[in-house]
């Protein structure tokens, strides 16, 4: 092969190379969850010069009257028992919530924080190591030595921490600068606040946003906000699958009606969406609050729960699950058997439900009602509703028709606690009529929920749809693992009490 072959062979591969680096880098700097990566590897970093200038300081300066220095292998251990503990209670405590928009100055109040939290949990237990293994003449001087080396590396490890984080503010600014890793935006809605974010948007690259364009809501609207234009309400779908829209800013003053049709049914639900102050009564989910040179805007962030409790929402779902039906299933066969017994029908009953994000799963119950309980239309179940057989009322009271989907559970599908799936049928015919109906779907569906445990029997009307949907709001708005248990024992005792939707 010739020269200039080899030449253009390897220039295209570096070309390539380039094109790859690059885009890794944009997608880093635009994704929360990169950025959040990203001040993790700073602060991994930052714990260990930190702790190895520390080490140093302490065997070797002469200061401290210290064993000497362990073996290499002994200190690596060290190391990593150290970058693990610091990152756990960062990471229980919260630190790591939305770090990409928190103002520095915050950023580092919250670590403050921690780390004195930290040291403040090693000195208790520096204490009790000296009262329960020093010989009583070296007391004094032991907590001495300890407690000075303690105030040097809460210095060092702050300093480090601190220093990190700048760092990463700063080299993200500077990509920002030069038009790298933009997220691009649009602004729904012409208002003093949204005339201001445009404009501060466009003189401000570094805060991470590039406008695509606008989007009116009224035929009144400023020249600067029309000559930007880029759609209308009635096609936002559109707008935002061809111009690959990142964040959607709703700064609407008057059109509050506008809000929940946005949120629920256009695929404004599918962006960051970020809103004016006053408008937050009107929307739910997690919101934080952020301050761009003075004018407020508030993130609305579809994950309610922080990323630990998830882990253990999904942990205990997964642990109970597998407890529930391994050691419940003498009760289960039993249970299978009446079933059996009673018309000779299927044991199971598995009807299509709607889950998070809207995608269908199969939902498997015992029967509890007839072969034929559906000969006439879908409808709900009703007190005392004939179609319900012997075992079946058993069955529903004690919920034990519930029991199969403990394996929707266990394969990620539902969850322990939630709102209740419910049928395509349903969620299409409610979602005509209640326009913020298919908000429930956006978390996992549950075996039990808030409003299993506040309402008793089921009435097919759009009054008690509404009220559900209230209670679901309630618990979609307020997701916590101490709710999660909450709900669980309060379902327990209903289900003792005979209580309760059956």
């Amino acid at each position: 092969m010739s020269t200039t072959a080899n030449s253009v062979l390897r220039g295209g591969a570096l070309r390539n190379t380039r094109r790859a680096i690059g885009s890794a880098l944009v997608n880093l700097i635009k994704s929360p969850k990169g950025i959040l990566g990203l001040v993790v590897c700073t602060d991994v970093l930052a714990i260990v010069v930190s702790f190895t200038i520390f080490y140093g300081i302490r065997v070797n300066s002469g200061l401290f009257s210290f064993p000497p220095a362990a073996p290499l292998p002994d200190f690596l251990q060290t190391t990593a028992f150290v970058v693990v503990a610091w990152l756990g209670l960062f990471w229980f405590s919260g630190v790591y919530i939305a770090v990409h928009n928190r103002a520095l100055f915050d950023e580092y109040i919250s670590v403050l924080k921690v780390i004195a939290l930290g040291m403040v949990l090693l000195a208790t237990a520096i204490y009790i190591d000296i009262a329960t293994s020093g010989p009583p003449l070296d007391v004094a001087e032991q907590e001495s030595n300890r407690f000075v080396s303690l105030l040097i590396y809460f210095l060092l490890l702050l300093s480090a921490i601190a220093l990190g984080r700048y760092l990463v503010r700063r080299g993200l600014r500077r990509l920002r600068r030069l038009g790298i890793g933009l997220r691009r935006t649009i602004i729904i809605g012409d208002s003093p606040k949204s005339r201001q974010l445009l404009e501060l948007f466009s003189a401000h690259p570094e805060l991470g946003y590039a406008v695509v364009g606008t989007i009116p809501t009224s035929p009144v609207a400023t020249d600067e906000f029309l000559k930007r234009r880029i759609g209308t309400i009635e096609d936002i779908d559109r707008v935002i699958a061809a111009r690959r829209i990142e964040v959607v800013v709703l700064g609407m003053e008057h059109q509050r009606e506008l809000v929940p049709r946005l949120l629920t049914e256009t695929a404004v639900a599918d962006t960051t969406i970020k809103i004016i102050p006053d408008l937050y009564d009107i929307v739910s989910g997690q919101a934080r609050a952020q301050h761009l040179y003075g004018i407020p805007l508030i993130e609305i962030n579809p994950q309610i729960m922080p990323v630990w409790e998830q882990h253990l929402k999904r942990g205990m779902d997964i642990g109970v699950s597998v407890l529930m039906l391994l050691g419940g299933l003498p009760l289960w066969l039993l249970t299978a058997l009446l079933v059996k017994l009673e018309d000779r029908g299927p044991i199971f009953y598995s009807q299509e439900r709607v889950g998070i994000g809207g995608k269908t799963f199969m939902v498997h119950k015992f029967r509890s009602m007839r072969t034929d309980a559906e000969s006439k239309g879908i409808s709900w179940t009703s007190a005392n509703d004939p179609r319900v057989t012997r075992i079946g009322q058993f069955i529903r009271t004690t919920h034990f028709d519930e029991i199969p989907q403990l394996w929707n559970v266990l394969v990620g599908e539902m969850s322990f606690v939630g709102p209740r799936p419910e049928r395509p049928f349903y969620v299409e015919k409610y979602s005509k009529i209640l326009p913020a109906y298919p908000r429930r779907l956006r978390v996992k569906p549950g075996l039990t929920g808030w409003n299993q445990v506040q309402m008793e029997d089921m009435i097919e009307n759009v009054e008690f749809v509404q009220e559900r949907l209230r209670h679901d709001f309630f618990y979609i708005e307020n997701m916590s693992l101490r709710l999660d248990i909450e709900i669980i024992f309060r379902t327990v005792i209903r289900i003792l009490q005979r209580k309760g939707q059956a």
